[in-house]
């Protein structure tokens, strides 16, 4: 399997998580650390998650929902979660359970495809009054900041 990674954009504001790898508790994990260090916490997030392997226990599905609760919705960007056109059923489950769990503490909502999701999301705008250009970054970016390259 390839690599789950993301991508920071800081002039626009958004945050791409993309790949064919793992999704798990540890993956996210690292994900937050970076973004509470490197101080994106309030951009938008476009989580691409319709080539990437789910793997999250109940228990790790609980300590995620716990930490994105944690940031409140007024200093932490909307999340768009890209699942596919056909996307496995574990993920669709997924991805439903943990916008009901996190309720209306934060801005998020699922997408089938990224332009709806990118469409949303510059109507969302980032929290922290930065620029509300997404359209303008390539769909399909191959370069992932995570990656080191």
């Amino acid at each position: 399997m390839g690599t789950l990674g993301w991508t920071i954009y800081r002039p626009e504001g958004l945050v791409i998580v993309r790949g064919a790898g793992v999704f798990n508790l540890s993956f996210i994990t690292s994900f937050r650390k970076t973004v509470r260090a490197e101080g994106p916490v309030g951009y938008c997030k476009l989580f691409d998650l319709s080539r990437a392997d789910i793997q999250l226990s109940s228990d790790d599905l609980r300590a995620m929902v716990a930490s994105i609760r944690f940031t409140s919705a007024t200093t932490a960007g909307p999340i768009a979660i890209v699942v596919g056109r056909t996307p496995p059923p574990l993920l669709v489950e997924m991805a439903i359970l943990l916008k009901h769990r996190i309720g209306d503490r934060r801005r998020l909502r699922i997408f089938t495809d990224e332009p709806d999701a990118r469409e949303w999301l510059s109507f969302e705008g980032p929290t922290m009054g930065l620029s509300n250009e997404l359209f303008r970054l390539p769909f399909e970016t191959a370069v992932s900041d995570s990656l080191g390259c």
